[in-house]
């Protein structure tokens, strides 16, 4: 009763912000409203992990490089770059840039941002990818002091990378949150400076001018932005809305998107969607997969017998039915990859399949439930539990079968592989180790001609789906709405989503 009281009294206040918001876009013909679903886990791009996080971060922080609408790797911060011939040391000669708050950007903001990162004693799952950076591991182990790592402010424009070994693609590594950089003055003065928008200090297209914690983020156009006559867009509104409310409002012309990234299209409108103009599928660089906990299920047959238990195709052509590619590779490819299922007898045996609660992932779970009792007469039970929960959940190795999924960072077959490289890695979540695939991994590493790297990859794929500490489903894709007159949104493969050049016709 206090549910239906609740919705009620909701439905005014929510007619009279969205009549408030039409008269606020017949003022601001360029202000974009989107659905972000939920607070970020952070504001700083050092600490961004989740989707929501490294997409904020991308908006309002500009790296040492960009990726252009192609997916090419252009210069952002660095103007320009040259590399030794021994592929190991990077010289960025950066342009005249500056800070939201007008604050001249140097080299030796990233070099101070790089180190710190690099500290022992701070705290970030980001430090990992530094790691390809000379001594940068050791000296966050405090094995080394952080004056012998490979980074190098010259002088205020130029900025020197040493790298352990050659790293075929570490342009692009550059071109995520774990490289950008942060206001040197400003973080030494207020640790905090990333909690408050008052305190707040960026560099990209957009600055941060509103937040209310749980409710909405405001970003509008950074006037000391180096690229500013290329955006268009004065204001984007981030507003965080439940799922089944957001196509509610995209129909009623108060967001110009919904579902992916950030959300997803319920299945149930699909069919009808698949007709609407605004409607798009688009390639997401990953994949959908068991993830086993091997500390508990131990025993590598019944693992490999799952990998051929359950009818991906039917999973992704008649269930999920956005595109999705059925696959048994981890490493996203354009086919589908199915394997010949098999009926075994495992009926002395009971696990509980542990999935985020969404509507998706449930009837995924149920159509999982169903081959699995059907082909290998196993007992499962289902857990739907909240995406916090879950993600503590898998931490600490607390569960035995869950349904989870990997979106590359950048678009590298390493992305994939290095979840798993280490047991104690906080990506991993399996339990599961390999000497034989940590060798070939780090073997890649120092392999530039892309043929001989790709076979060796391709190796390590095959240890770890033998080994089978996951079991892939399917590849993803991006299923979404927007408005027919919204201009030149890029959203990346990554899940990355580029308002820059952003514009309403």
């Amino acid at each position: 009763m206090l549910k239906k009281i609740l919705i009620i009294f909701c439905i005014p206040a929510l007619f009279f912000f969205t009549s408030c918001k039409k008269n606020d876009k017949e003022k601001t013909k360029q202000h974009l409203s989107i659905n972000i679903l939920s607070e970020p886990q952070s504001l700083n791009p050092l600490k961004a992990r989740d989707l929501i996080a490294v997409n904020l971060a991308k908006m309002f922080f500009d790296g040492l490089m960009r990726v252009d609408s192609d997916g090419n790797i252009l210069p952002g911060i660095a103007q320009s770059y040259c590399i030794s011939d021994d592929g190991k040391t990077y010289s960025f000669f950066l342009r005249d840039s500056f800070w939201s708050n007008g604050d001249k950007l140097t080299a030796q903001d990233f070099e101070y941002t790089f180190k710190k990162v690099l500290f022992p004693n701070y705290i970030t799952s980001n430090a990992t990818s530094l790691f390809k950076i000379k001594n940068a591991k050791k000296a966050k182990e405090g094995e080394m002091s952080p004056d012998e790592i490979g980074i190098k402010a010259l002088n205020d424009s130029t900025l020197e990378i040493e790298l352990e070994n050659p790293c075929s693609y570490f342009l692009r590594l550059l071109t995520q949150p774990a490289f950008f950089a942060i206001n040197k003055n400003v973080d030494q003065k207020n640790k905090n400076w990333a909690l408050n928008k008052n305190s707040f200090v960026s560099n990209g297209a957009f600055k941060l001018s509103e937040w209310k914690k749980n409710d909405i983020i405001v970003a509008e156009k950074n006037e000391f932005y180096w690229d500013k006559d290329k955006v268009k867009l004065e204001k984007i509104s981030m507003l965080m809305l439940p799922n089944d409310v957001e196509q509610n409002m995209f129909e009623l012309h108060e967001l110009d998107i919904a579902g992916s990234p950030f959300s997803t299209i319920t299945l149930d409108s699909l069919e009808k969607l698949k007709k609407d103009k605004n409607f798009h599928i688009k390639p997401y660089f990953g994949t959908s997969f068991l993830r086993v906990n091997t500390q508990r299920i131990k025993d590598l047959n019944f693992r490999r017998d799952l990998n051929c238990s359950f009818d991906r195709e039917k999973i992704t052509k008649h269930i999920l039915q956005g595109g999705q590619i059925s696959s048994s590779r981890l490493i996203p490819v354009d086919k589908n990859i199915n394997v010949p299922i098999i009926k075994k007898d495992y009926s002395q045996k009971e696990f509980t399949l542990m999935y985020v609660s969404n509507d998706r992932t449930h009837i995924l779970a149920q159509a999982l439930q169903r081959d699995l009792n059907k082909n290998l007469n196993l007992n499962v039970n289902l857990l739907a539990v909240e995406r916090k929960t879950y993600y503590e959940k898998i931490s600490i190795l607390d569960y035995e079968l869950a349904i989870s999924s990997w979106i590359a960072d950048f678009d590298d077959p390493i992305d994939f592989l290095n979840v798993f490289k280490y047991r104690n890695s906080s990506t991993n979540n399996t339990g599961w180790e390999n000497e034989e695939y940590i060798n070939l991994l780090e073997e890649s590493e120092k392999i530039l001609d892309k043929t001989k790297r790709d076979k060796i990859l391709y190796e390590a794929e095959d240890i770890l789906l033998t080994e089978a500490p996951i079991v892939p489903i399917y590849h993803l894709t991006q299923n979404f709405l927007k408005k027919e007159n919204l201009e030149d949104v890029f959203i990346y493969p990554s899940g990355f989503i580029d308002f820059k050049y952003a514009y309403f016709e």
